[in-house]
Parts: structure tokens; C-alpha cells; sequence
């Protein structure tokens, strides 16, 4: 479902394809965007002094497509652990 990007370790991508894939396909294009803007939002091999914090506008902007698109809160909820869980590790990794 996404397509390798550049900033973005190639587990981190497979991460994401994981968890999108729960998604109606109705939402796509906004995981799609979600998956760019987190490449963007970290340099790759950069260290992380953000705690996390740089996926912040990423995170609060999908999260406002989902519940635009009327995602059941309880995988909107899943959906939105799993990426926090991701994106801990991508800062942890960087």
C-alpha cells in the first residue's frame, strides 16, 4: 500500500501497511498522506530530541480523517495505539 520513502526505514513501512490495512479503503489516501508526512517530520539517521513529538501534526491530522470518515471509534482507537507505538520506535530507532 505505500510505497517506500526515502526517510522512512524499510520496517517502518511494513509497520504502517500493517495497520492501515485494517482501514476501509474509503481512507486510503489519508493514510497515504499520514505515511508522507511522517517520512517528512524525521531526517533520516537523525537523532530524535523531540521524544516523539515531531509526528505530532501527522498523527493529529489523520486522526481527524478517520473520524471524519465515521471510522468505528474502537479501531479509530486501535489504529491511533498502534501508530503511537510506531512512531515511538521510529524516534527510538533514529
Amino acid at each position: 500500500m505505500t510505497e517506500p520513502i526515502a526517510a522512512m526505514p524499510g520496517w517502518a513501512d511494513e509497520g504502517l501497511d500493517r495497520i492501515f490495512a485494517r482501514l476501509p479503503q474509503a481512507v486510503q489516501p489519508a493514510c497515504r498522506a499520514f505515511a508522507e508526512c511522517l517520512a517528512a517530520s524525521k531526517a533520516p539517521a537523525a537523532p530524535s530530541d523531540m521524544l516523539g513529538t515531531e509526528f505530532e501534526p501527522c498523527h493529529a491530522a489523520f486522526r481527524q480523517a478517520l473520524v471524519g470518515a465515521a471510522v468505528q471509534p474502537s479501531l479509530l482507537e486501535s489504529v491511533m495505539g498502534d501508530l503511537e507505538a510506531l512512531e515511538a520506535e521510529i524516534a527510538a530507532q533514529s
